[in-house]
C-alpha cells in the first residue's frame, strides 16, 4: 500500500497525469480524432518517463560507520549533514538542526574523547548523530515531496510533522547533554543517552 502511494504522490505520476489531461482536450478542440485514447496513453508515459528524468537524485546521508573520531571530524560530518539536508527542510526544521549542530559543536571534545563515566552516554550521543540522524534524513528525502506533507503515516502524523518533532526533540536533548557535560554531571548524562538510545534507535519510521 506504502508503494501505491509513493507512486500517487511521486513526480513521474503527477507530470504523467497533467500531460494525459491534454488528450481530451485535443479531442474537444478536434485536434484528434480516432485514436486519442493511445495518445492520451502516450501522453501520460511521457510525462511518467519525464518525471522521473527530472526527480533529483540526492546522494544519501552517508552515516558515520567508523568508530573513532577526532572533535575535527565530527564537526565537519555535522556541518556537511546540515548543509545537505538545509534544501529539503522547512525553516523551522532548519533552526532545530542549527540547534544539534551548535550543541554537538560545544561539546566537541567530549565526543571526541570521553572521560571517565562519559564513555557509553557519550557513544550513544554521537551515534544519534552521526548514524540516526543521517540515516532518518536519507529516508525522508527519499519520499515524493507531496507525499512528505499530505500523507500520514503514523500516529496520524505526516513525514514532515514527524521529522520536525523528532528534530525538536533531538535538539532538546542535544542541549541537556551542554549543560551536564558543562555540569560533569555523569548520572545525568547517562540518563540522556538511555532516553536517546529509546527514543532515536529506530531510524526506519520514514522509511518508503
Amino acid at each position: 500500500m506504502r508503494r501505491l502511494q509513493l507512486f500517487f504522490y511521486g513526480n513521474g505520476n503527477l507530470i504523467g497525469l497533467a500531460l494525459a489531461l491534454l488528450g481530451p482536450v485535443l479531442l474537444f478542440a478536434r485536434v484528434i480524432g480516432v485514436g486519442w485514447g493511445w495518445i492520451t496513453a502516450g501522453l501520460y508515459c511521457a510525462g511518467l518517463l519525464l518525471g522521473w528524468a527530472l526527480t533529483s537524485k540526492r546522494p544519501p546521508f552517508e552515516s558515520a560507520m567508523q568508530q573513532h573520531w577526532s572533535a575535527e571530524d565530527i564537526g565537519e560530518r555535522i556541518n556537511a549533514l546540515v548543509q545537505q539536508a538545509r534544501p529539503l527542510l522547512s525553516p523551522d526544521m532548519q533552526q532545530h538542526l542549527d540547534g544539534v549542530r551548535n550543541a554537538v559543536h560545544e561539546v566537541l571534545p567530549a565526543l571526541a574523547n570521553p572521560g571517565p563515566g562519559f564513555n557509553e552516554s557519550l557513544f550513544t550521543v554521537r551515534e544519534t548523530v552521526l548514524n540516526y540522524l543521517p540515516t532518518t534524513l536519507s529516508h525522508y528525502a527519499a519520499l515524493p515531496p507531496l507525499f512528505r506533507v499530505s500523507q500520514p503515516v503514523q500516529d496520524g502524523k505526516t513525514p514532515k510533522q514527524l521529522l520536525t518533532e523528532q528534530l525538536a526533540l533531538l535538539d532538546s536533548q542535544m542541549q541537556q547533554v551542554v549543560r551536564n557535560i558543562a555540569a560533569s554531571d555523569a548520572q545525568a548524562l547517562l540518563a540522556n543517552g538511555h532516553f536517546l538510545k529509546q527514543k532515536f534507535d529506530r531510524p526506519d519510521f520514514l522509511k518508503a
